[in-house]
């Protein structure tokens, strides 16, 4: 028997068809609005920076500085850019894909879609840590100070 070099060979129908095309309209949306999200954000954090010496010491930041308030904001826009990134790439790239029958621009398009949920996978990974790392400091603490 001849071992075929593809594990088997896939053809997309029309459902298969409308749903990409669907899924490329509602991806670049949530993409399109996670860049604007993301600029409120950073302006956010301007502005708050620019207040923050009348705020005084009630507001959450003023530990910071105005420096230290747009670095922190900075690391949230820099660690949301990706996913966002690469889920544009992914509704840009499928539907010209799916309409012309792109063999190469549909594995492109669904490499940045994977890269997208390995993205956050990841950073799920990492806060879980955090977290377990926060419990068992918590319940070390709690059990020394009884």
């Amino acid at each position: 028997m001849e071992q075929d070099t593809e594990l088997f060979k896939l053809e997309i129908d029309e459902t298969a068809k409308a749903t990409f095309l669907e899924m490329a309209r509602w991806t670049k949306f949530l993409a399109i609005m996670g860049f604007i999200f993301l600029g409120l954000i950073m302006i956010a954090g301007i502005v708050i920076a620019m207040f923050i010496d009348t705020m005084g010491a009630s507001s959450p930041f003023a530990a910071f500085g105005a420096v230290g308030t747009i670095l922190y904001f900075l690391v949230i826009v820099a660690v949301t850019f990706y996913p966002l990134y690469a889920l544009l790439r992914f509704s840009t790239g499928i539907k010209p894909a799916v309409k012309n029958a792109d063999k190469e621009r549909f594995n492109k398009a669904l490499k940045a879609l994977k890269n997208t949920f390995k993205y956050y996978g990841i950073m799920m990974i990492i806060f879980l840590g955090i977290y377990g790392a926060v419990i068992v400091v918590v319940a070390v603490t709690g059990m020394m100070n009884r």
